[in-house]
């Protein structure tokens, strides 16, 4: 286990290759140097390589961290420039504080620090990564009565590896995490993509992105059902994609796809389009919608739904937005906000999936949203597992505390429907009352 002494600390970004300075014990020294921004740090890569090198030498281990800010967007808007480097280099300081003697901190890029831990197991490594994270995850800065809140990731890989150098270790590591927001702790190899995956992902992209250019997304509709009397409450639209052969699929898969290929604002902006007409054009049916968590950051998205809906409150009324758990995770105020404008529209809005992530009651409650729809794995099963009947009933009980209503997904036999019912849950969704269509009997084009 690395000592909790102080390490080298570099600050390289946007500067020239820093060097290694020598240190004391006990004494870091900062180094700060200007000049155009080049790709890694070629003293990082330098160090990081002779490091490789020792280790196989003397049949050692080490490990190479790599963290990235996924929120630094957010602090360059709401702080500035100069205010978000500030409080990086604070970080910076707070993460090597942690570190020992031997290793070493350095901003490799913008929004990503290396670092490397000179002797580190295999059963070291993660425990680091996550110690790491907590002091990003804790970190305050004070300014003007605020709290700085920054978002990151942490991976790392073993050292050393008979098949990669310096600079593959840390090309490896920036496209494991580049677009992801869930890597705390885990090895390279659990989240890495193979060189035909990441071609493939590219391929399905550009499909994607030919079938919106070429008109082929449409919309498919499962019912909502009313568990009071049995009729539908409203319509989930979910998004298809019609192939080449003419056939239409679910565009579900290709979701995650788009979400890390840049594509995932223009499909949202396109399923939002889609279903304000629907709804104005059958205005006896309400229609519920999804947004990806990356749109929740997204607030142009939600002057283009005021544009759409204008001042038509009737129209707003028979919209729901769905969002998901995930959303929650990235940043809740971020999301809460998000919430409000979208009920400052008249529109309502749902939390899909609740119960496939961490969302406590109590940031259920932070979020005033207006209904929550419980994850289908809690339904599934309903009738033989006691510890999802319960989750169930605790959940309801809460809901109904607090003036939420519920739907309950993947409702697919009728003794699961029958014990909802009497569990009091408001609203139910799965095969066991329709299947999503295309071309509902009630849809006008």
């Amino acid at each position: 286990m690395t000592d909790t002494s102080k390490a080298t600390i570099f600050n390289s970004a946007f500067g020239v290759a820093p060097v290694l300075v020598p240190i004391k014990e006990g004494e870091a020294k900062v180094i700060s140097l200007k000049g155009e921004w080049c790709g890694y740090p070629s003293g990082f890569v330098a160090s990081l390589q002779a490091l490789i090198d020792d280790c196989r030498a003397h049949n050692k281990s080490s490990s190479l961290l790599m963290v990235s800010i996924d929120n630094l967007g957010m602090l360059l808007n709401g702080h500035g420039h100069e205010m978000a480097e500030n409080i990086l280099a604070l970080l910076q300081e707070d993460i090597r504080n942690i570190l020992g003697s031997k290793d070493s901190v350095a901003r490799i890029q913008k929004d990503q620090f290396g670092i490397l831990l000179a002797e580190t197991s295999k059963d070291e490594a993660p425990y680091i990564a996550e110690r790491i994270h907590s002091v990003i995850q804790h970190f305050g800065y004070g300014f003007e009565q605020k709290q700085i809140h920054i978002i990151s990731s942490v991976l790392y890989v073993m050292m050393p590896d008979p098949c990669m150098n310096a600079v593959a270790a840390l090309d490896n590591l920036y496209i494991a995490l580049r677009g992801r927001h869930d890597v705390v702790g885990k090895p390279l190899e659990s989240v890495q993509n193979t060189p035909a995956f990441s071609r493939q992902e590219m391929e399905l992209a550009h499909c994607f992105n030919r079938a919106i250019r070429e008109k082929r997304l449409l919309l498919a509709y499962q019912p909502v059902i009313d568990s009071m009397d049995g009729s539908v409450s409203h319509y989930e639209a979910l998004l298809r994609i019609i192939g080449d052969d003419g056939s239409i699929g679910s565009a579900g898969a290709l979701i995650p796809i788009a979400e890390r290929m840049g594509l995932i604002h223009e499909i949202d902006a396109l399923v939002m389009e889609m279903s304000v007409n629907v709804a104005r054009k059958n205005p006896e049916v309400t229609i519920a919608f999804n947004v990806s968590n990356l749109t929740t950051d997204n607030f142009g998205w939600v002057s283009k739904m005021q544009e759409l809906i204008g001042d038509d409150n009737e129209l707003a009324r028979r919209l729901i937005v769905e969002i998901t758990e995930t959303a929650i995770h990235r940043d809740l105020s971020s999301t809460a906000y998000f919430v409000a404008m979208i009920q400052s529209l008249g529109v309502q809005v749902a939390l899909d999936d609740f119960g496939s992530g961490y969302t406590s009651f109590r940031q259920l409650k932070t979020l005033s949203i207006d209904m929550v729809k419980i994850d289908g794995a809690f339904i599934r099963d309903l009738v033989e597992n006691s510890d999802n009947r319960f989750f169930v009933k605790t959940l309801l009980d809460f809901t109904k505390a607090i003036g939420l209503k519920a739907v309950a997904e993947f409702v697919e036999t009728g003794d699961v429907a029958k014990m909802l019912m009497e569990m009091g849950v408001e609203y139910m969704q799965g095969y066991y009352f329709g299947r999503p269509e295309t071309n509902p009997e009630w849809l006008k084009s």
